[in-house]
């Protein structure tokens, strides 16, 4: 369901939901998030488990408290999401139980949106302007943020800036020497990145970063401080992982979760990005190698990075997001089009493949 309320009609509704959620927030516990030195969160999260999942997962990034943050974002149980609109808005009274619902305001002459339902009516977000408000069933409150990575489309909403973006991708590197990995799932990225940090590599990350242009260099930042492995991957890496803290095995789609934390000195903010590497997992090679891409492989490359980002991200289905979705892969591509890629073949053997990606790292000037 797509639904346009007046301007007024929207400013009602947010003081009734302000009024709502006033209980609530007097019991609400505050954490700051810097992410990457481009923008600063203020969270509000009236959960306690949903708090230590924060704790957690964002260490690296969370930061002392500020008096004017970018961006705001609360956090709560909502028992009742499916009839939200009409019982808390006041303003729809039909309850959606078969499918996402969207409201819009029009102001001079553009559709903003401003309240949606979703994930089978289990999740209300509400935008008013840089506050967002996020409540969700009890029942699938945790499980959202443990499920995937924790506040992915927040972070993507707040950093879609002209010279910013939350990016699905990896990034390692020697010496200053950054190489940003564009791939989807399951073609070795993580596998590469989380075994090169082990041995010695400076890390970013190996799931999601924050990209961001400045005039010709390209910058790194990350914002997790846990890795989610296979159990394969985990029984490879498991002599190496000394120094990484085993949390749990169970809600995260049967991954091994670790945290990183204790690899902080390793860990680069504003990272320089130099090269950008294409993997293909290819088990019968003996032995690793770099080579530049074709034209071809360039643009297979780009279009992995962006389309996992955007199919990641992607927060409603509507024709206005879908917009924003082609504004933000035109961004993307132009930030990526002047880099040089490569193709990184992988072994087997994932210690090789790292040995291999020390020796084309040092060589980048």
């Amino acid at each position: 369901m797509l639904e346009v309320i007046s301007k007024d009609q929207y400013r009602k509704s947010v003081g009734y939901l302000e009024g709502y959620l006033a209980t609530e927030l007097r019991h609400a516990e505050e954490r700051f998030v810097n992410l990457g030195g481009l923008k600063t969160v203020r969270m509000l999260v009236c959960d306690g488990n949903v708090l230590q999942i924060i704790d957690r997962e964002l260490p690296w990034v969370l930061t002392a408290p500020c008096a004017d943050p970018d961006a705001t974002l609360i956090i709560w149980k909502e028992d009742r999401p499916a009839d939200f609109f009409h019982r808390v808005l006041r303003l729809s009274e039909e309850e959606h139980t078969d499918g996402s619902a969207m409201l819009l305001y029009r102001e001079n002459g553009v559709m903003i949106p401003f309240a949606e339902t979703g994930e089978a009516q289990k999740t209300v977000l509400i935008s008013d302007g840089d506050t967002y408000y996020f409540g969700s069933d009890k029942e699938s409150l945790e499980e959202w943020f443990q499920d995937g990575s924790f506040a992915v489309q927040f972070f993507y909403r707040i950093l879609n800036t002209p010279s910013s973006s939350l990016v699905h991708g990896a990034c390692v590197g020697i010496d200053g020497n950054g190489l940003l990995l564009c791939a989807r799932g399951q073609c070795g990225k993580s596998t590469l990145t989380v075994t090169a940090m082990l041995k010695g590599f400076e890390y970013v990350a190996d799931d999601y970063l924050i990209l961001h242009q400045e005039a010709d260099r390209l910058e790194a930042s990350p914002i997790y401080s846990i890795i989610k492995l296979s159990p394969k991957m985990y029984n490879a890496l498991y002599d190496d992982m000394g120094k990484a803290r085993f949390l749990g095995i169970g809600n995260w789609k049967g991954k091994y979760v670790f945290d990183i934390s204790r690899y902080q000195d390793q860990v680069r903010y504003r990272y320089p990005v130099r090269a950008c590497l294409f993997p293909e997992i290819t088990p019968d090679a003996a032995e690793p190698s770099v080579r530049p891409c074709s034209d071809a492989e360039k643009g297979k490359a780009m279009i992995h990075l962006v389309h996992s980002t955007v199919a990641q991200n992607m927060y409603s289905t509507s024709l206005m997001q879908a917009q924003k979705n082609s504004e933000a892969i035109r961004k993307l591509i132009g930030m990526l089009q002047g880099m040089p890629f490569y193709k990184i073949i992988l072994s087997p053997d994932i210690f090789k493949n790292v040995e291999c990606l020390r020796t084309f790292a040092a060589g980048l000037k």
